[in-house]
């Protein structure tokens, strides 16, 4: 019999441990993903989304008979922690997933803040960690194999929305963003991402719970600016746009994702709205069949309009669950493996992970109309009118 060596030893007892908990999950005949998402705090309202999506897509995929792992189905459930938007919680909350829960894959979280303490955890258990809303550019940069995304992040969304900008005569422009990672780096990717000498007439930052602009719009007025980007939520963005509009302050408002929905238009009017146009990672009814089916799904299960985050976390949760199926097996670092190879069609577009871990979902333009709907301006090959967006 050959001598055992320390590490032969070791990872026989690896594959033993991975082993059981393949074994203990189908003995169970369920398949349990982790959730990390924030339900309650500041960011309760778009985790809200984050888990429409999810529970979506394990409806979905318990309805066609679970996931089939090594010639067997398991039913699908979600292991859900509340991070509310705190890194300590989050690392918490995935140490628990991958060494007690023991699940296969965690999916989740909102703030890109809390990315950066729970990835270690996932590389160090060998669980892939699937983000399914954050957007910071660097989460997918720091070389951890056990990282994928599959939104896009703001650099993606920068860029298109630079592109369509560029092509407007919309000079010179100004920006009114959050003072915080976020809210720079927003701008920050934005302004790289606009042609060389573009012309920026002011930046100014706001601390999170300001309400008043009125120093900003004067700014503004007085730099000239023929546009505002906006880089801020839903309750901010109202705010601000009621403000810019009450002074009437001549100038092309451009927003971001969370300005894009009839969510937002519920906040304001569809007076101050008109023209407005944003990013989106997907209009909610755009003519393309598999949104379109996406959307009455998600209205006829939720009443309401359909969210990107929603449909994000959807492919998220699928897309983890073909990696599984591929893989035919529970064990991380296979799942892994199956996920780096994967092209899989999601209601958000083709997910395919580059060598980062990064997809690259299609980035849209949408335009507010008089009647408050939306319209898709680009990219220009699924250009539709008002009701499309």
């Amino acid at each position: 019999m050959p001598m055992l060596t320390r590490r032969t030893v070791a990872a026989t007892l690896a594959a033993g441990l991975l082993g059981a908990r393949h074994a203990a999950a189908q003995s169970a005949g369920t398949l349990s993903f982790g959730i990390l998402t924030a339900l309650s705090g500041p960011l309760a309202a778009p985790g809200r989304f984050q888990m429409n999506g999810f529970n979506l897509a394990k409806d979905a995929l318990n309805e066609a008979g679970g996931v089939e792992v090594g010639g067997r189905k398991l039913m699908v459930e979600l292991k859900v922690y509340d991070t509310r938007g705190n890194p300590a919680e989050g690392a918490s909350a995935m140490q628990r997933l991958t060494t007690v829960d023991k699940v296969p894959v965690v999916l989740g979280e909102l703030s890109s803040g809390v990315v950066p303490a729970v990835a270690p955890i996932a590389e160090e258990n060998e669980v892939p960690f699937i983000m399914t809303v954050p957007t910071g550019p660097g989460l997918t940069k720091q070389r951890n194999p056990y990282v994928f995304r599959v939104n896009a992040h703001n650099d993606m969304l920068g860029k298109a929305l630079a592109d369509f900008v560029a092509q407007r005569d919309w000079k010179p422009i100004a920006f009114i963003a959050w003072n915080n990672d976020a809210g720079r780096g927003g701008v920050r990717g934005m302004q790289a991402a606009l042609p060389q000498g573009f012309p920026v007439a002011y930046t100014g930052y706001f601390n999170v719970g300001e309400v008043d602009f009125s120093a900003h719009i004067t700014n503004i007025r007085n730099s000239g600016a023929k546009a505002v980007m906006l880089f801020m939520d839903e309750e901010p963005g109202s705010l601000a746009i009621s403000q810019i509009r009450a002074a009437g302050l001549p100038v092309q408002l451009i927003g971001t994702l969370a300005m894009g929905s009839d969510r937002f238009l519920a906040r304001l009017d569809a007076q101050r709205l008109n023209g407005m146009v944003q990013y989106n990672a997907f209009p909610p009814n755009a003519p393309i069949p598999r949104i379109q089916q996406f959307s009455q799904r998600y209205r006829a299960r939720f009443n309401e309009e359909a969210h990107g985050f929603a449909a994000q976390s959807y492919d998220g949760l699928m897309v983890a669950a073909a990696a599984i199926r591929a893989a035919g097996s529970l064990q991380g670092p296979r799942i892994r493996d199956a996920l780096a190879r994967i092209e899989h069609q999601g209601v958000t577009g083709v997910i395919k992970f580059d060598a980062e871990g990064q997809a690259s979902p299609p980035v849209y333009v949408t335009e507010w109309c008089p009647d408050g709907k939306r319209s898709i301006l680009y990219p220009t090959e699924l250009a539709a009118g008002c009701g499309a967006g």
